[in-house]
């Protein structure tokens, strides 16, 4: 099983390690007994259900806490340990019912180690079988932690999150020693400028320049330094509309640019300055915003601009926002590609995006920030009830998304959703990130 990333199931003895491991493999492959001590190997399963990102192999491991340490209780803790700093992800389960010194030891091991401290850690509180014993945690946080997930192993309770968190702290397997820090799709219409662009970036002549829109068929791909990082910068073919005498050429064009875009960690929407935002530049941008892609909008050929003023380019920017109002929540550029104006001022804004929507905000950090900023009981319903948080939790970084434990989803239409979403984007800086928020209601909590 070499070559997939390991998830690590640890703590101390009892607390439901083995019924967790078999819940996610979906099958009886570690003896599950009330019995401290029972699983004494460390044993190893491919996952590879469908509702994980990608595969991956879980480990259980038995009982950290052992007391009488002779020699064969010795040798199965080094490997236990062994094995632990080995991971790509650390499942650390407690029992709700029962917080003990050797948890707390753990939690401190995992904040100072060398090498565990390096190691993302998921925080699972067991045995949560109510709803209130989901809301009562809060000597899980006095312990220091600040993400606590509350679940039962046994029943399946709250597994969708589980899944969920799993998939968003799970490091990504395709980065490899070769692989760039960053990929930059450069999106837009024919003749918008994409080559010049790539040309610029990479400062020699890569791609094919041509007035003739629709010279790039392929999409060229190349890797450059910039600020000691590694980028890989994709010109896509220009997008064009789609029409029944279309060639095959130009349909697999397209599909290549939708795959750009998927691929990209943050996109490049480039328009003429000339021609300004048409339909289909909003068609484009609506691929982007489905796929919740991080997105600078460049307005290239800007040198072009005749009888520029002092405000033309905010009077520009004020037009762009009145046919697609959502451009407000997105960087805007002006620039010209083959003038080399405000190119390396893109790359700036480019990669700054990129390190925002790495982003991982803790369960702690979001409910800090609801009980401060009081968003819980802000918006009253004309029936009286109130939409009410009882907690948040982020599970995605591309999108950025957000789930919400409600008390009914019912109370939170598009208005109050889009209230809470504001506040979000302004307390955590989130601006030019496709921000989403999620709905669950907390009776929700099962499998299936």
């Amino acid at each position: 099983m070499k070559g997939f990333p390991v998830v690590t199931i640890v703590g101390r003895q009892n607390v439901g390690k083995s019924t967790l491991f078999n819940s996610i493999v979906r099958a009886q492959s570690a003896i599950t007994e009330n019995i401290p001590g029972v699983t004494r190997d460390v044993l190893q399963k491919l996952v590879e259900r469908e509702e994980f990102h990608s595969p991956f192999v879980l480990c259980d491991t038995p009982g950290l806490d052992i007391e009488s340490l002779d020699e064969i209780n010795t040798e199965i803790l080094e490997i236990a340990f062994e094995h632990l700093r080995s991971s790509q992800l650390v499942l650390h389960v407690m029992d709700h019912k029962d917080l003990r010194a050797y948890d707390h030891k753990l939690i401190s091991l995992f904040k100072k180690d060398e090498i565990l401290s390096k190691i993302p850690v998921l925080s699972i509180v067991n045995k949560v079988d109510s709803e209130a014993d989901e809301f009562d945690l809060e000597l899980f946080y006095q312990a220091g932690l600040n993400e606590v997930l509350p679940i039962s192993a046994l029943s399946k309770r709250n597994f969708p999150l589980l899944i969920q968190k799993i998939n968003f702290l799970l490091p990504k397997t395709n980065k490899g020693i070769q692989s760039p820090d960053c990929k930059i799709a450069i999106i837009g219409k024919p003749n918008s400028g994409k080559s010049s662009l790539l040309n610029t970036f990479l400062g020699f002549k890569r791609a094919v320049v041509s007035e003739v829109p629709g010279t790039t068929r392929d999409s060229v791909s190349s890797q450059f330094q910039f600020q000691g990082k590694k980028i890989e910068i994709i010109d896509t073919a220009g997008i064009r509309r789609q029409s029944k005498s279309s060639e095959k050429l130009e349909f697999y064009s397209y599909k290549r640019t939708l795959f750009a875009i998927q691929e990209a960690d943050v996109v490049i929407l480039l328009i003429d300055a000339t021609k300004g935002f048409g339909e289909f530049d909003k068609k484009i941008f609506g691929e982007i915003q489905d796929l919740g892609k991080p997105m600078v909008l460049a307005v290239n050929k800007w040198d072009r601009i005749a009888d520029k003023e002092t405000n033309s380019w905010k009077l520009y920017q004020e037009r762009l926002e009145a046919r697609l109002p959502i451009l407000k929540e997105r960087p805007m550029l002006s620039l010209s590609a083959v003038e080399k104006l405000r190119t390396h001022k893109l790359l700036e804004m480019t990669w700054a995006l990129y390190e925002k929507s790495q982003k991982k905000l803790s369960t702690r950090m979001l409910n800090d920030w609801l009980g401060k900023w009081g968003g819980k009981n802000r918006v009253q319903k004309a029936s009286g009830r109130a939409p009410k948080v009882f907690y948040a939790t982020q599970v995605s970084q591309v999108p950025f998304r957000v789930l919400f434990f409600v008390n009914d989803k019912e109370l939170f239409p598009s208005n109050v959703l889009s209230f809470y979403r504001k506040n979000l984007v302004k307390e955590f800086d989130l601006n030019g990130l496709s921000v989403e928020i999620e709905l669950r209601n907390r009776n929700e909590g099962k499998e299936g």
